[in-house]
């Protein structure tokens, strides 16, 4: 019995979505991955007090950003739709807690040929959709072909040269290379969520009818103020679960509000990232219960760079301000310096972290001259943009990254801030220089192929770079476990010797609830047969979590 998916077969999560990314900006001045306990309470699988989950309770989820529309294929959601949306839609993998590791969810198994280049999707007899409709292979069929049609994932499902259904549970999908990572691709951090076929024949509809197969179906959407209720699934696959009755998630983009929420008993759960929000939370909400994201596979915060806009296409110029800026500074005014600052772009437990592998340390001299040099090449000028959206904190932190580099030179430029879309835009048309970002949490390294392949939409560098290519497409393909291992080291060291992006420090997630609010990790992931198994999920991914296993003690 396999209910797992391993090394060879291990994929990408994080695939790029516009609103997603958007999220992602701001975080690069508010970000934290603390080294440290969470805090004194903390959830686990085994669930604290020691107590058996009980039924019943509606609970309410303030969640950081507000969502628009949920059709699943289009595919436009941040942290908050992604949690929101697991509440409504099952996904056919899920990730667990080891990096290596996706498992089937909503499928039986998932199962490549020999040279992976084939792969076999077999669901599980009896599921059916919220509107009675079954979950069989037509279902699953016409979502993957609505996927490869999205303005978006077009190029993360490029690989995909057929979709074939050959028998009434049986999906088999080939690819145009061998995909070793495909299986992680049918869960792309929760937004490959598996939609109903009325859901999808809805058009315009299709933001608002909301029909999954997940623990919980939809009582009511506002898309003008993104509340979304949900209401206890009584029919779900999962034998005993839920445990709630529902969920109301209420979106509050205030990040302190959110806490004073859980202080003042408004909310019962949330979540965030930013060592000065755990910091205030701990401190104000004391009786809070923390779960926090476990090291070694978080995002990583950094200024992203267009290495195509002088005079940031300059090796010297990037590599001068990365000598140039004290990242302990920034991390003290951003986190309390609570952060694990980051040397690369992968965080220690994924495929390819390079341990001796360090990103420039300030030298204000050497910075100095590589200016000069700079300025020789560009008529005495070094003057670059950097920017921002309207979130204070990351405001802060680029005034002191232009007083910084003004010590040595160079003219910093922070424009209007604006909001986060408009950023988006001007980065897919290469129209600006740099910016905040926050990204890439730590699963399958074939994760960032979507991000700085040299044909991706999303590639915001504007990267096109023959050794990064390569080790991607090596990386990809490649079925030995130490090849593809080599491969990313490859891509790795080459993002950080070149400076393609000026690294801060990994991010750090957590959710807070109140006491009584347990479940945020979820229950082990279903066996063949459906049954709670043995495999644990991951606790936290970039934010991302359980809703399923939720439950409140009397």
């Amino acid at each position: 019995m396999r209910e797992t998916t391993r090394a060879r077969r291990k994929v990408p999560v994080f695939i790029a979505l516009l609103m997603v990314l958007a999220l992602a900006i701001a975080a690069c001045g508010g970000s934290s991955g603390s080294s440290g306990s969470p805090g004194d309470n903390t959830d686990t699988p085994s669930e604290t007090d020691g107590g058996k989950p009980v039924y019943g309770g509606t609970i309410t989820y303030s969640l950081e950003a507000k969502t628009t529309a949920f059709c699943p294929p289009a595919g436009q959601w941040a942290i908050s739709a992604i949690v929101a949306a697991s509440s409504l839609y099952d996904t056919l993998t899920r990730p667990t807690d080891d990096p290596d590791v996706f498992a089937p969810y909503l499928a039986k198994s998932v199962e490549p040929n020999a040279d992976s280049s084939e792969w076999t999707i077999e669901l599980r007899e009896g599921v059916k959709f919220h509107d009675g409709s079954d979950v069989n292979a037509d279902a699953v069929k016409q979502n993957i072909e609505a996927w490869r049609k999205g303005i978006l994932l077009n190029f993360v499902f490029k690989n995909i040269a057929s979709v074939d259904v050959t028998g009434p549970l049986t999906v088999v999908v080939k690819t145009t290379v061998p995909w070793v990572g495909f299986p992680a691709f049918l869960y792309t951090t929760g937004r490959a969520a598996i939609a109903a076929p009325a859901q999808l024949n809805a058009g315009d509809g299709c933001n608002t009818l909301l029909v999954g197969s997940g623990p919980f179906k939809l009582k009511s959407f506002d898309p003008t103020t993104g509340d979304l209720a949900v209401v206890k699934n009584e029919n779900y696959w999962r034998e005993g679960l839920p445990y709630l009755d529902g969920i109301n998630f209420k979106p509050n983009e205030e990040s302190s509000s959110r806490i004073t929420g859980i202080q003042g008993g408004d909310i019962d759960i949330t979540m965030s990232s930013g060592g000065k929000d755990l910091n205030q939370i701990k401190s104000s909400a004391p009786s809070a219960t923390i779960v926090a994201e476990p090291n070694g596979r978080m995002e990583i915060s950094h200024t992203l760079i267009n290495v195509e806009r002088p005079p940031l296409n300059d090796i010297d110029a990037r590599r001068a301000v990365a000598l140039a800026v004290d990242r302990n500074r920034l991390n003290d005014l951003a986190n309390d310096g609570t952060s694990r600052l980051a040397d690369q772009v992968f965080d220690t437990d994924v495929t390819g972290y390079l341990p001796n592998l360090k990103y420039p340390k300030q030298d204000i001299a050497a910075a100095k001259k590589l200016v000069e040099k700079v300025k020789a090449k560009n008529g005495g000028q070094f003057t670059f943009e950097i920017q921002s959206t309207f979130d204070q904190s990351t405001q802060t932190l680029f005034k002191e990254v232009k007083r910084q580099l003004a010590v040595v030179g160079v003219t910093v430029n922070l424009p209007k801030a604006v909001d986060q879309a408009t950023i988006i835009s001007k980065a897919i048309g290469g129209g600006v220089d740099s910016f905040g970002w926050r990204n890439y949490p730590g699963q399958d390294p074939d994760t960032l192929y979507v991000w700085f392949y040299k044909d991706s939409v999303v590639n915001f560098n504007h990267l096109d770079d023959p050794v990064i290519n390569k080790a991607l497409d090596d990386g990809r393909s490649e079925s030995d476990p130490a090849a593809r291992k080599k491969a990313y080291e490859t891509f790795n060291k080459q993002m950080t010797d070149q400076v393609y992006n000026f690294w801060t420090w990994y991010t750090e997630w957590f959710i807070a609830t109140q006491p009584n609010i347990h479940g945020v990790v979820g229950p082990n992931l279903p066996d063949e047969n459906g049954e709670v198994g043995s495999v644990k999920p991951v606790p936290m991914l970039g934010g991302i979590h359980q809703t399923v296993g939720l439950w409140k003690s009397k």
